[in-house]
């Protein structure tokens, strides 16, 4: 029974609900009425000029939308001193604002690649690098992909690398076919990321080169880490300044003080869509160093605090001032006028950027520095240095006595003090040396020791080498005031050039 009500109840709640729905009114809905536009015959240009002057008489003035904020230059470099530059930009030769820059220095060339890989638009990455040559080389195997090229010369190293020897081990060759053991904080032996630290790259290209003058090979070279049970033993030793070593210093960039150029990188992108920019940042860089030298000082403090420098993100530590301040004394400043004689812009000179790069990329490869072949062409561009360098006064060229053993100043060669010191010897071992070869040897060398002397001497006595000194003289400009012959035996070499400090 309880269930026939149930469902009664059920039946009667139904029809309740479906007669409600029957029985409520339905509201009424009205659509819009169709707009329709008046459409004017017209051809396809008419009509856009016409939809543009109607847009221009019937709409207020729009504000043109506002151009994104130009980013700054991104510079990062291997070493804090290298930039001091970014923290004294002065105005351009135009005396318009100097660029705005960020500078990222840092400790090793791992973190340099870093910020060129990510570009300049990242907060972390860079535009432009300043670098050593040799780490510019080391370098370049892993950058390839950004076609990296040196356009400008910002300096050079002077006295921070140095190559220690056991006595007279520079001026005497080793026994041929000898393994030679170099000391030496080079990626080959690297165990460590002091091994990659600022400037252990140009510190092992100098005792390579040291060595290359000796005739030794690069490939006789064994690289000995600071510290291993060979290194007491080895009688060379390449370091950078201050690094503890037993050995005597025998060798360094204050000597050899075009060896390690110092130069402003960039990928070719970067000065293919922004040359104006780098055109201005070479201007701005170039102006700042000077003004680093007048005000050392202030800068390594400045530098040393992180005080109101424009660094880029994620920039660490700091020097103390009193290093950096050694550092800076290490840099040798070059103007904005030297750089079309550097790049060999206007005349191919002994030791242009070129020619320094070209021996250093051979020496690094026979090193095992890297192991890319030096690329053809060589990665230098030196379209900024052509637009915004002043070029050089013509030069009257002066007579020649080209290869005139009996002209009146064919023997007025230099008679050098007493206290002449003998740095190293450049051996003529090549396979067909000739006097042409060594004389070449010695305007290369006259370039990269400026303030050096030679002495040579040749198989076939004081003629011979008189011969050689005529053609320095007179095919590469060698000041007869820096060459002296002296007779002599130079052993297996064909020549032997000692390179001389003078008192």
């Amino acid at each position: 029974m309880k269930g026939y009500a149930t469902f009664f109840l059920i039946a009667v709640m139904s029809l309740g609900l479906v007669f409600l729905l029957l029985t409520r009114p339905a509201s009424r809905h009205e659509a819009p009425a169709e707009v329709i536009e008046p459409v004017a015959v017209a051809d396809a240009g008419d009509a856009a000029a016409d939809a543009t002057a109607l847009a221009d008489a019937t709409a207020p003035e729009a504000a043109a939308p506002p151009k994104p904020a130009d980013r700054p230059l991104r510079v990062t470099a291997l070493g804090w001193e290298l930039v001091a530059a970014g923290v004294v930009l002065t105005a351009t030769d135009g005396g318009a604002p100097s660029p705005a820059v960020e500078i990222a220095p840092e400790a090793s060339l791992d973190a340099v690649e870093a910020r060129l890989a990510r570009g300049g638009a990242d907060p972390v990455g860079a535009d432009v690098a300043v670098l050593p040559l040799p780490a510019f080389v080391v370098s370049y195997e892993r950058l390839r992909a950004l076609e990296p090229r040196a356009f400008a010369v910002v300096g050079f190293s002077r006295g921070r690398e140095e190559v220690h020897a056991a006595p007279g081990a520079l001026t005497k060759p080793p026994p041929a076919a000898e393994e030679v053991k170099l000391v030496a904080l080079a990626p080959a032996t690297a165990t460590d990321a002091t091994a990659k630290s600022a400037g252990s790259e140009s510190a092992t290209l100098l005792g390579l080169f040291a060595l290359d003058q000796l005739g030794v090979a690069a490939p006789r070279v064994r690289f000995v880490a600071p510290g291993s049970g060979d290194a007491k033993g080895a009688p060379f030793a390449a370091v950078v300044r201050g690094a503890a070593d037993d050995r005597k210093l025998a060798l360094s960039t204050a000597d050899a003080s075009r060896l390690v150029p110092l130069v402003l990188v960039a990928p070719k992108r970067v000065l293919d869509t922004d040359e104006a920019k780098m055109r201005e940042l070479t201007r701005a860089w170039l102006d700042g160093l000077a003004g680093a030298g007048k005000d050392a000082s202030n800068v390594a403090r400045r530098l040393a605090n992180k005080e109101s420098l424009p660094l880029a993100a994620g920039v660490g530590g700091a020097p103390e001032a009193l290093a950096l301040l050694e550092r800076l004394g290490q840099l040798e400043a070059v103007t904005l006028a030297d750089q079309r004689a550097l790049l060999g812009v206007d005349a191919k000179g002994a030791a242009t950027l070129e020619a320094v790069l070209q021996r250093t990329w051979q020496l690094a490869r026979a090193g095992g520095l890297t192991s890319t072949a030096s690329p053809e062409p060589l990665p230098v561009d030196a379209r900024i240095v052509t637009a915004i360098a002043p070029a050089p006064p013509a030069r009257t060229p002066a007579a020649s006595t080209e290869g005139d053993a009996s002209s009146p100043d064919a023997g007025a060669f230099a008679a050098f003090p007493a206290g002449t010191t003998p740095l190293c010897v450049y051996r003529a071992v090549e396979p067909g040396a000739d006097a042409n070869t060594v004389a070449t040897q010695i305007g290369f060398l006259a370039g990269i020791f400026p303030r050096a002397a030679f002495r040579i001497t040749a198989k076939g006595g004081e003629k011979a080498a008189r011969t050689i000194a005529l053609a320095a003289r007179d095919k590469l400009d060698v000041p007869a005031s820096r060459l002296t012959t002296a007779a002599g035996d130079p052993a297996a070499a064909f020549a032997a050039v000692e390179i001389l400090a003078l008192p």
